[in-house]
């Protein structure tokens, strides 16, 4: 549904902003001598941060977990699911969960957390710095219906992220095969890395050629461009430009992300 947004959370134009967690408990560079308390003050900070700079949602997602796997150890799940509860029973903001590059992952802590959405990849082959990918669509959408979680919205990625995507057909023909094979709920279009821009042209033509799913914009969002991009986008993932320096894995600037907020309002 073209509206989801609009119809969910009242935002013609809806603001996600990110919580990009500090390495985990499973990931290689996890502080053990600071533990999750210090895991979990950096993440609260920063979502109080996007709340009160007027962002509509918070997504979680354990970006510093380089280098990334494919299906997330149990205490990683154990450790987010933990965050983002102790997050959300301050902020209060609706909140979604990407779990890098794991959709199941992503759908259970959702699921546990009270979370709206997730992001992932549901079709398409990828290779490059995150080894060899092939999204498994069934699985995700199974885990979802077993868990009776079909509130869960998916914004399924259409183009690669640091790899490159072995199914060459164009982005509007994958965006077409995510909705009707995928069953997603969104697509998001991206630049081919954290930070860079989104094509333009690319998001215009991938909303006309799923004119009945929201799409979504999910890199290089910045107070500077999100004007334009809102003239053929629904929502919008927003984390490098509103960080310190702009550097993605920087804490999030609060003068960064009033800027944004007000350059959408005006």
């Amino acid at each position: 549904m073209k509206t989801l947004f609009r119809d969910r959370y009242g935002h013609d134009k809806f603001l996600i902003g990110m919580v990009h967690t500090m390495p985990m408990p499973g990931a290689a560079l996890y502080d053990r001598s600071g533990g999750m308390r210090k895991v979990v003050r950096q993440a609260l900070t920063e979502a109080r941060i996007l709340r009160d700079a007027g962002f509509h949602s918070i997504m979680y997602c354990n970006e510093s977990d380089m280098p990334y796997r494919q299906q997330m150890p149990a205490e990683t799940i154990a450790a987010m699911a933990d965050l983002i509860a102790q997050c959300q029973s301050e902020i209060e903001l609706p909140h979604g969960v990407n779990m890098l590059i794991d959709p199941v992952a992503s759908i259970a802590i959702a699921h546990a957390t009270g979370g709206s959405f997730v992001r992932c990849f549901l079709t398409g082959a990828y290779v490059g710095d995150l080894g060899h990918y092939v999204p498994d669509a069934a699985r995700v959408l199974k885990m979802r219906a077993d868990l009776a979680a079909e509130g869960i919205a998916i914004i399924s990625n259409v183009t690669p992220g640091f790899s490159i995507n072995l199914d060459t057909r164009p982005v509007t023909e994958a965006a077409k095969g995510a909705v009707f094979l995928g069953l997603a709920d969104a697509v998001c279009v991206s630049g081919p890395a954290a930070g860079v821009e989104a094509d333009l042209d690319a998001v215009a033509a991938v909303g006309c050629a799923v004119p009945e799913t929201p799409v979504v914009v999910g890199t290089g969002v910045s107070a500077s461009n999100i004007g334009r991009l809102a003239t053929v986008a629904d929502a919008f993932i927003i984390g490098t430009s509103i960080k310190q320096e702009g550097k993605t894995l920087n804490p999030v600037d609060p003068r960064r992300a009033q800027a944004l907020t007000e350059a959408l309002a005006a």
